[in-house]
């Protein structure tokens, strides 16, 4: 009887006032999860670095905040340059597609010319898509521009949490891993497939989507700026912005900048940048260098990686971008270290049955 009665005082192992909480805490974290995500990616990547600059400074704090400042200038004067040069854009937009319809359409005129009329639906049909084409990009831009009072409180947000982070992030693992101590070997084993899921998704999304759209974004402004083509800072922007949507992709940015190039009579420009888009941008990289760099690194399965990456902004909207890696990394982690956990106990039963 007494044993009955302590087991009935026995902690439940998650209570529902606690789940209640976690989830509750999910939902106001929401509307901030990116610049959140972002903050704890940051954080672990950057670590060493703060650790390097503590010897200089000798402060701890005095190093995180240089490394904030550093973070922070980027952005900010990111932000000034597209809002000071939107206007600009917006008109160039216009102006581009005026001159695209009108290559269009003279090519256009040149098949039928040649007795080759059937065909020139084709090219009817193109145009129309570069319509479609400019009218989203004018339409993105604008969104840009409105955005920006909330995209500023997420930099606020996402610098704010990145210094929090760095400051008190082992605290909050060695808080999660004491709590998770306390729980049945299975529940453990859970939590800390959980973490082990977290740490390689964010070894992900730093390895091969955030570094691969960096690369983009430089290769894309030394091409750009090689063969003279205007705005190449802003276009490279663009492009690897577009290398990040897999919805879209980065040829609704080079295969317009080619035809401009072409219709201003630079071929060469034009066909130095469609072989590099087509060859380095749509197939090199998001193909083979994406997934190549995530399963080499963080172990990752390569499928694994491309399905997360694709699969998370239809599910999520542009949110998905960085929850879609995450979550399909932590599924995959806990489901392979579960199924290795039991095996492992299910053969030390059989050996400890035969001894």
């Amino acid at each position: 009887m007494p044993e009955s009665k302590k087991l009935s005082h026995e902690p439940r192992s998650h209570p529902l006032i606690f789940l209640a909480a976690v989830a509750v805490a999910g939902i106001m974290i929401y509307p901030f999860i990116v610049p959140l995500i972002l903050s704890v990616i940051t954080a672990y990547v950057f670590n060493p670095i703060v650790k390097r600059l503590e010897v200089h400074t000798r402060s701890y704090h005095v190093a995180l905040g240089i490394l904030v400042i550093i973070i922070g200038l980027p952005i900010i004067f990111a932000v000034s340059y597209l809002s000071a040069n939107a206007a600009l854009f917006f008109q160039d937009i216009a102006g581009f597609g005026d001159k695209l319809k009108e290559v269009i359409s003279a090519v256009s005129n040149a098949i039928a010319g040649i007795g080759f009329g059937t065909y020139t639906g084709y090219f009817l049909s193109a145009q129309d898509i570069t319509s479609k084409i400019i009218a989203f990009a004018i339409r993105l831009a604008s969104d840009f521009v409105k955005s920006i009072p909330f995209f500023l409180l997420e930099v606020v947000i996402y610098l704010y949490a990145t210094y929090h982070f760095m400051r008190s992030g082992h605290k909050i693992i060695d808080f999660i891993k004491a709590y998770a101590s306390t729980l049945p070997a299975e529940d453990e084993h859970f939590v800390s497939s959980i973490l082990s899921g977290l740490k390689r998704g964010f070894d992900v999304l730093f390895l091969t989507y955030i570094t691969t759209s960096l690369i983009i974004t430089a290769a894309s402004f030394v091409i750009y700026s090689v063969f003279g083509t205007p705005h190449a800072f802003l276009l490279a922007l663009l492009t690897g912005l577009f290398g990040f949507l897999p919805v879209f992709g980065v040829w609704m940015v080079y295969v317009p900048v080619a035809a401009y190039m072409y219709y201003i009579g630079n071929v060469f420009a034009a066909a130095g940048i469609m072989v590099f888009g087509v060859v380095v941008l749509s197939v090199f990289i998001p193909f083979i260098l994406q997934p190549y760099m995530g399963a080499k690194k963080t172990g990752v399965s390569a499928l694994t990686i491309l399905l997360g990456f694709f699969s998370g902004p239809i599910i999520f909207g542009a949110k998905g971008l960085l929850l879609g890696p995450i979550l399909f990394v932590i599924t995959e982690t806990i489901i392979v270290e579960y199924m290795r956990y039991r095996i492992s106990g299910h053969e030390n039963a059989v050996l400890e049955a035969e001894s």
